[in-house]
């Protein structure tokens, strides 16, 4: 979520323009039943679910709480909301280029603001939220569902699995799992993000050849290291959240929190969402 570079990480057909890309139909096939067990349909139903077989812009959120965590005991810190960019262009290998972006926001579960500053029950200091977003960054999702990332901060280690779908009757389910651990300046003890993302979609819908992608809901774990901004020294513990959320919406149904959040901040986001991912999407 916040400050973490990745995915990624959001009308239910996402907001923007179709840019020149095949129709979908001519990628799926018309009138075939899907066969997970195949490899181009199980990759063509992830990308429908998370991304677009065209080059729209797709809005996507996760909206959730975070957690301390000592020991077993957990205690509750605020809320979040993160809402993803992305755009999808396919490679000549057959898979995917996308360009992600995210603003997400810590908010206080009692007023459901951005405060910009968290009193930590652990310590009883108030400390400072900077609110800060990584810029955009590239991605590539082969057609055996392997996920690369060109550009990672260095010394940055991730580990990125696309678990084999579950389908049980009208329902698929696509569970992906990240961990990514970035050096410590001054060789202390690294920084670990893990997450775990669970989508699911209709397969009804998945078999409907005209859409680039489809409805698709989504659940969200995950553990993190204290943030440094947190001032925990050494105190024992980690960070951990849960959410929900859809990928695939338009500005209009993302929660309204974030919207206010957002204003407040970064007011250009709101009016030209797809800009936040021009300076590499116009690299590609």
């Amino acid at each position: 979520m916040p400050n973490i570079g990745r995915r990624g990480a959001l009308g239910l057909l996402g907001a923007g323009a179709v840019i020149g890309a095949a129709p979908a139909a001519a990628l799926v096939g018309k009138g075939r039943k899907l066969d997970f067990a195949a490899p181009e349909d199980r990759f063509l139903a992830y990308i429908r679910m998370r991304g677009s077989l065209d080059e729209r812009l797709v809005v996507s959120y996760i909206s959730g709480s975070y957690f301390g965590v000592v020991g077993s005991e957990v205690t509750p810190l605020w809320d979040v909301i993160g809402v993803t960019f992305t755009r999808w262009k396919r490679r000549a290998d057959g898979g995917f280029d996308a360009v992600t972006g995210e603003i997400a926001h810590f908010l206080d579960p009692k007023t459901g603001e951005a405060p910009g500053q968290f009193l930590i029950p652990y310590t009883g200091k108030t400390v400072t939220d900077p609110r800060t977003n990584l810029p955009p960054n590239r991605i590539i999702v082969t057609p055996t569902l392997h996920m690369e990332v060109p550009r990672m901060m260095p010394g940055a280690v991730m580990d990125h699995d696309i678990r084999t779908p579950e389908v049980r009757g009208d329902d698929v389910w696509f569970t992906e799992v990240s961990r990514v651990t970035f050096p410590a300046p001054g060789g202390g003890e690294p920084f670990r993000y893990s997450e775990a993302i669970t989508m699911h979609a209709h397969l009804s819908d998945l078999e409907k050849p005209d859409l680039p992608r489809v409805p698709c809901e989504a659940n969200f774990t995950n553990v993190v290291a204290w943030r440094p901004w947190m001032q925990m020294g050494d105190h024992p513990g980690h960070l951990m959240a849960i959410g929900s959320g859809r990928f695939g919406v338009t500005m209009d149904l993302l929660p309204d929190r974030w919207t206010r959040a957002t204003r407040e901040k970064w007011p250009n986001v709101l009016e030209n969402p797809g800009a936040l991912l021009d300076p590499v999407w116009k690299t590609l």
